[in-house]
């Protein structure tokens, strides 16, 4: 999988990669600027869920395997200024 590689960005909860197929997260940076819950989500449910620290962030590196995501990958964030980075294969 190496090179096939790609950041998609997303500053409000709502969707992030939008695709048909599967792909995975393997790697993932949030910030926000209140505590609360990272959620990522695809046609199954719930995937991956983390907590942030307020004025806090997040850099998750989960390995060239990733977590496997079926169809479009979406996020719940803690607040609306929130951020969030998947670098995807």
């Amino acid at each position: 999988m190496a090179g096939n590689y790609k950041s998609h960005y997303k500053a409000a909860s709502g969707v992030v990669y939008a695709n048909q197929g599967k792909s995975r997260v393997i790697a993932i940076h949030a910030e926000s600027t209140v505590a609360g819950t990272f959620d990522l989500q695809d046609s199954k449910g719930s995937q991956i869920k983390f907590q942030v620290a307020a004025s806090s962030g997040a850099d998750i590196y989960i390995g060239e395997l990733g977590v496997q995501f079926d169809g479009t990958i979406s996020a719940s964030m803690p607040a609306d200024g929130a951020g969030l980075t998947l670098i995807v294969g």
